[in-house]
């Protein structure tokens, strides 16, 4: 059937079409094709009755597009399988206003999502537990960061000065171009341990400058910890400085390094504040920052840890304490 045919007979019946009473025979004669039409003649035919009504922008024309897709669906057979199911499922009995069916593709689209908020849930009542009826949360220390890590070390330096703390551990991914992707659990898990208060905090190299706003200005304390800090230790740890600003810059240069962002989330550095403060200590020997528990997961990165003072410590005797009892202790021979 040619072009002019086509449209002569859609602006026939375009008027009394009725496509909800239409059989299967008739949406092949409606596109001109026999009644053994197979599936690949159903589909270029309807290619070339589509193609010149696609994309125009006028009313008609994609009233005549809608409507040779719905003839198709009728052609190919899709629109009576649908029927067939919608049947099927208003035959099946409902529990709590659903069908099995249904239930079925709710827990295999749903499942994760609600054993994450589970597991979130069961996390937060322990963190607050842990705040509310344990001595362990007195001294808080939280690492976190893209790594392994084994707490045996720090819980042991810790305990052989008469503390019992509270030590969490949560696998933060930034933007990154080696292909690692964040974990919402891990974040959620992340924000929670801040309700233990926590002294000190422990990062790699990569995480804190994007994180730069959980640390704490440790001017006021820095010369009481370098002053409790051994020779080797002063030798081994480096003081980092840091401002808002060049946090901001920082984490535009790694989002943009990850190639999946958008605009908005490139942030203008001018509008932050460029005051230096000291945010923490950074190990420079990655032998000693794993001797602290930690091996980073990075593929091209040494294993380098900054120890600091969370932004929420109300005592800053217990950060002093916390942090020179774990640099001494690491660079012990």
């Amino acid at each position: 059937m040619s072009e002019a045919t086509d449209q002569d007979k859609i602006s026939a019946n375009k008027e009394d079409l009725d496509l909800s009473k239409m059989t299967r025979e008739e949406a092949l004669a409606y596109m001109g094709l026999p009644a053994d039409a197979d599936i690949k003649e159903i589909e270029d035919r309807f290619w070339q009755m589509s193609k010149k009504y696609r994309g125009k922008d006028d009313e008609e024309a994609k009233k005549l597009e809608d409507e040779i897709a719905s003839v198709y669906e009728i052609a190919n057979g899709s629109r009576d399988r649908k029927l067939e199911e919608e049947k099927a499922k208003e035959s099946e009995p409902k529990i709590f206003g659903k069908t099995k069916s249904e239930w079925s593709n709710f827990w295999e689209y749903s499942w994760k999502g609600i054993a994450l908020g589970i597991v979130v849930v069961v996390f937060v009542g322990y963190v607050l537990y842990s705040v509310f009826s344990s001595t362990r949360s007195a001294y808080s220390i939280i690492v976190f960061g893209h790594m392994n890590f084994d707490d045996t070390f720090i819980r042991q330096s810790m305990e052989e000065k008469g503390i019992k703390p509270y030590i969490g551990w949560a696998d933060i991914v930034v933007p990154n171009d080696e292909g690692f992707t964040y974990s919402e659990a891990e974040n959620t898990k992340f924000n929670a341990m801040f309700y233990t208060e926590p002294c000190v905090l422990i990062s790699d190299k990569e995480s804190y400058p994007y994180n730069f706003t959980v640390f704490k200005d440790m001017s006021p304390i820095a010369q009481e910890i370098w002053d409790g800090l051994s020779d080797k230790a002063k030798e081994g740890v480096i003081p980092i400085y840091m401002s808002e600003r060049q946090s901001v810059e920082y984490q535009n240069e790694i989002t943009m390094s990850s190639d999946i962002y958008n605009e908005e989330d490139i942030l203008n550095p001018d509008l932050y504040d460029d005051e230096l403060i000291l945010i923490g200590f950074m190990v420079k020997d990655p032998a000693i920052s794993a001797k602290l528990g930690v091996d980073c997961w990075w593929h091209s990165r040494e294993t380098n840890v900054l120890i600091g003072e969370c932004y929420n410590n109300t005592s800053d005797d217990k950060a002093v304490l916390v942090i020179t009892t774990l640099l001494n202790k690491a660079f012990e021979d």
